[in-house]
């Protein structure tokens, strides 16, 4: 009898215990579940989130383009209304020398612009004095209050130009960017205007050009919420038309009223799919960029995460059935190695990170440098050369003292960003307070200088442009020496660089050859 109740004891404790066990696993199943389920919806929005904001900042890269096509016109009738033989035209309206002169400059003029229909200058009465089309010159192209729109809205906008949009051109019957520019030849009334027409093909292409691996199927429109008109459309028909869909006017309302630039998105139906539209509001033309994509696709890597995140999960319970008694030991073993090693790195890096980068501008130091080009560790090949720019900001702590060190070193962030997008295969350094060093191996020989130097005068134009910090605009000189060298390329290429630029005089930046100055020296 006590034997049998000590077999029955142990039978019960035992299927206690199998109990305890399965129930065990079956709330781990549990658990595993609902936290696979949690991280996959965390992760699924995450990547919607991300789909949306990748969509948008395309939207906002496209309508960049756009508004630099805009003031690239712009700028050229500027440059064309400042010339003399347009005021001496325009001062002498009679004069057939003056208008012939005038006639020549325009035409020679416009051999450099892409995209042309036409440019032109005429008198405040829109008789045309010069065209490049020659036989518009002494037409008069407006009259009646067709003629008093036009000389009120160039008054309007004073010095600056006149914008009239996108619109189709009468004589071409093609898209045409058109604007105009009242001349002044001193007076406080207009001696006259000038006109330009350039076509949109060039814009066109430019955004049909740049394909995003991800965005295949998707298509973009461009609205006037002057008129809610289409711009573009990837139906030539509806170009021209009204939009017509509620929800496009409402947000067209909302933008309008904002007066200001704004992205964001929208959903629509058409033809039974689900869309994703983003746009980009540009307030300054009053024009909407959109981008146009099915949900399915925009959110395709949404719907992937959930299905590889619930083989993810199955396949990690198996694990956990399998192996959680054998690692149980292994595992603690391997955290607390783990964690040694991860504080060893983390340790590691934020030592290499202070000793060898820019903590400002995340650009590497004067010190990196040096150990990069440390003597006899910089080897080009026969055939190649290492270029070298060093650009100096001018005159920088006048800079901190009338704006404040935090506009400085906004300013200095700024300048790295530039330099580096200007330069994203070459080694960048901060090697002062107000200079950036610039090293790329490139091969020797005309090629690669032209590259080299063509690369360098982008980006001194695009640093002369005022910087804008908060409310203000800065602009700072900047100035910039550059040599290259292909033999015993070492660190004393930087002081030589800065000898270069203290005896350069201001002009054309060229390049100094250190090979053949070491060469005269030794001679």
């Amino acid at each position: 009898m006590s034997k049998s109740g000590s077999r029955s004891g142990e039978k019960k404790q035992s299927g206690r215990s199998v109990s305890a066990l399965n129930f065990f696993l079956l709330l781990q199943l549990i658990l595993m579940f609902i936290l696979s389920m949690g991280i996959t919806e965390i992760i699924s929005t995450s990547a919607e989130r991300s789909a949306d904001d990748y969509m948008i900042t395309i939207a906002d890269e496209r309508s960049r383009i756009i508004r630099n096509y805009i003031e690239s016109a712009e700028n050229t009738l500027s440059a064309y209304s400042h010339a003399g033989e347009i005021h001496e035209a325009l001062e002498k309206p009679d004069d057939k020398a003056a208008a012939e002169a005038a006639q020549k400059y325009t035409e020679e003029f416009s051999d450099d612009i892409v995209n042309l229909e036409g440019i032109y200058v005429s008198t405040w009465e829109t008789k045309v004095l010069a065209h490049t089309n020659r036989a518009t010159a002494g037409v008069t192209t407006r009259t009646g209050d067709y003629l008093k729109e036009l000389q009120q809205a160039l008054k309007a906008s004073g010095s600056s130009v006149y914008n009239t949009g996108i619109i189709t051109s009468p004589a071409t019957q093609r898209q045409v960017v058109s604007m105009y520019k009242a001349v002044y030849n001193g007076g406080d009334d207009p001696a006259g205007f000038v006109g330009l027409g350039v076509y949109t093909d060039g814009l066109i292409r430019q955004l049909d050009s740049i394909s995003e691996r991800d965005l295949k199927g998707a298509f973009y429109t461009m609205l006037d919420l002057n008129d809610m008109k289409y711009i573009f459309h990837e139906d030539k028909e509806k170009i021209s038309t009204e939009a017509a869909t509620y929800e496009l006017s409402r947000i067209c309302e909302v933008l309008k009223s904002g007066g200001r630039d704004s992205s964001g998105k929208f959903t629509y139906t058409m033809n039974g799919q689900k869309y994703i539209s983003v746009y980009s509001y540009m307030s300054d033309l009053n024009w909407m960029f959109m981008i146009d994509e099915t949900e399915a696709s925009v959110y395709k890597l949404s719907g992937s995460m959930r299905g590889y995140m619930i083989v993810f999960s199955i396949f990690c319970f198996i694990l956990i059935v399998l192996f959680n008694v054998i690692n149980k030991k292994r595992e603690d073993t391997a955290k607390n190695l783990d964690t040694v090693v991860e504080k060893h790195e983390k340790t590691r890096e934020s030592l290499n990170n202070a000793v060898y980068n820019d903590f400002l501008t995340e650009l590497r130091n004067r010190i990196s440098f040096s150990s990069d080009f440390e003597a006899g560790k910089v080897n080009p090949a026969v055939d190649e050369a290492y270029y070298f720019a060093l650009f100096n900001i001018k005159d920088f702590s006048s800079v901190n003292i009338a704006y404040g060190e935090e506009a400085g070193d906004m300013i200095l962030i700024t300048t790295a960003k530039l330099i580096h997008s200007f330069f994203p295969e070459a080694d960048v350094y901060r090697t002062g307070s107000d200079e950036f060093l610039v090293a790329k191996k490139l091969k020797k020989g005309l090629a690669g200088q032209s590259a080299f130097l063509n690369s360098i005068n982008i980006a001194l134009l695009s640093l002369s442009k005022p910087f804008e910090v908060g409310d203000e605009k800065i602009t700072v000189p900047f100035e910039v020496a550059v040599a290259s060298k292909s033999k015993n390329v070492n660190i004393s290429v930087l002081p030589t660089l800065k000898n270069i630029m203290r005896s350069t005089t201001k002009g054309a930046v060229s390049v100094t050859d250190l090979d053949l100055e070491i060469q005269e020296d030794s001679d």
